[in-house]
């Protein structure tokens, strides 16, 4: 409860919790009171778990960015600061891949030059999602859902009947991985397809002959695998593009309701595309070293027809799209509100506000359009180390903040500043490579979690008055809430 008069009212609705020292606790509705064992069916859900916290945390405080959150639980500006400078780094180095990607795309599709393709896709992308805002970009990602979908799995059976059945298809990416495991002088299996090639960075010591340079070795070492693991499954789950969906859902059902949407969705999603990148090996589609982002585009344009290769090739434009909307709205929501509306002290008027989001919106289109002019060579790197990079500073920091009522300030800086300079060193210097293989993600991530829990230990506690809105009242041992 939030106030006397609350749990009055509470107790005069449930006369069974009257002197029982219980509390019935509802963030979702202050105004009333109702049982709410949703709690058993979320557990079911690990995103939804989180999900469902932020956003009953947010309606109850106010708050419309994760920032405010964190800034508002310890009333520390220095924590805002520092949370949305993370962010807008981060998913800045995200927004460029996209234009990047967004570009090859429609030099595949027009036949273009890439400078021409990327002028197109900025012009087109950041002109609505200025102009649309939030509401723009929620029907654009549901139409763009929709493309990618219907688009992917089509193509399945284009691939399949092209490349004579996901066997032959199969037989052909082992055969091809079996030939390159013997001019690397790796022992072939006849199962090799299972284990894909890694980066090819790690130089292999068998070779008798010193005057050779060094051969790479072609499989993923052991301690890549896991920390790519770890990296897919923790550190999508607090990135800067995700939690935004957490704030916007309605309520708990709608929550749910999307989950069991999502659920197939991905399936066919991830399954599709899991086949047709196993027909796209199994194929030559002439693309060199540095051009394997351009895959899908050349399948669909290979396996289908004239009058339908378009529409497939929209489904991972329709991707791209549908990520750089969102990051966009992500930079421009932190600038705005987390940087300059919180650090002034004082509130904007709705034109104010509306034109620094326009500027902002289309300022952080145009320095991603100038990034992406580089052409990066492959654009893998730069998603995991968004991945990589979002989840050692931004996961323990945030997953504390709402879940833990010891965690302090001091243990929340300590573990933004130390995950994100930790990854950024040993993304750099890579100090350990020579003892084990780990991706820097794995050291970054530990150390914030390490730094959150025993920095927060080690300082005071935070006032029980202000902990009370974000967790209730603390038990006493004699059962009833501490006043």
């Amino acid at each position: 409860y939030v106030s006397n008069a609350l749990r009055d009212k509470g107790e005069e609705i449930f006369p069974e919790l009257k002197n029982s020292g219980r509390v019935i606790y509802n963030f979702v509705d202050p105004s009333r009171f109702k049982r709410d064992d949703e709690g058993r069916d979320q557990k079911r859900y690990g995103l939804g778990i989180v999900g469902k916290r932020i956003n009953r945390l947010a309606r109850q405080t106010g708050a419309l960015t994760l920032v405010d959150l964190l800034r508002d639980r310890f009333d520390n500006n220095k924590i805002g600061i520092v949370y949305g400078v993370t962010i807008i780094f981060v998913t800045s180095i995200y927004l460029m891949a996209q234009f990047v990607a967004g570009a090859r795309i429609l030099e595949s599709m027009l036949e273009c030059r890439y400078e021409t393709g990327l002028v197109v896709f900025s012009l087109s992308v950041v002109a609505y999602t200025t102009y649309g805002g939030f509401r723009a970009v929620a029907w654009t990602d549901t139409l763009q859902g929709i493309v990618m979908l219907i688009g992917i799995v089509i193509l399945v059976p284009f691939a399949l009947h092209h490349v004579g059945g996901l066997s032959q298809a199969t037989r052909k990416l082992a055969d091809r991985q079996d030939v390159g495991a013997q001019m690397r002088g790796v022992t072939p299996d006849k199962h090799a397809y299972l284990y894909g090639p890694g980066p090819q960075k790690i130089p292999s010591t068998s070779s008798s002959d010193q005057q050779q340079p060094p051969t790479p070795d072609p499989w993923l070492p052991i301690g890549m695998g896991i920390s790519f693991f770890m990296l897919r499954s923790l550190g999508s789950v607090m990135m800067p593009t995700t939690v935004p969906r957490m704030l916007a859902f309605k309520d708990t059902r709608a929550l749910r309701r999307a989950l069991i949407l999502l659920a197939p969705y991905f399936l066919l999603m991830y399954g599709s595309s899991l086949i047709t990148m196993n027909c796209a090996h199994a194929l030559d589609l002439g693309l060199g070293p540095g051009e394997s982002d351009l895959a899908v585009p050349e399948l669909a344009k290979r396996v289908a027809p004239i009058w339908l290769a378009g529409f497939l090739i929209a489904a991972p434009f329709a991707a791209v799209m549908s990520t750089v909307d969102s990051a966009l709205l992500v930079i421009s929501a932190t600038v705005v509100r987390d940087l300059l509306q919180k650090n002034l002290r004082r509130s904007l008027s709705l034109r104010t506000t509306k034109w620094l989001s326009y500027i902002v919106t289309g300022g952080t289109g145009i320095v991603a359009f100038c990034l992406a002019l580089s052409q990066p060579p492959f654009l893998q790197p730069l998603i995991i180390y968004y991945v990589g990079g979002g989840a050692s500073a931004l996961f323990w920091p945030s997953l504390a903040t709402i879940y833990w009522r010891r965690t302090t300030a001091a243990g929340v800086l300590a573990g933004l500043i130390g995950g994100a300079t930790t990854f950024v060193l040993f993304d750099l210097f890579r100090p350990l490579d020579g003892l084990v293989q780990l991706h820097p993600f794995i050291y970054g991530f530990s150390l914030s979690g390490l730094l959150v829990w025993g920095v927060s230990r080690c300082t005071p506690a935070q006032d029980a008055e202000r902990l009370a809105v974000y967790f209730g009242r603390a038990p006493q041992a004699d059962g009833h809430s501490s006043a």
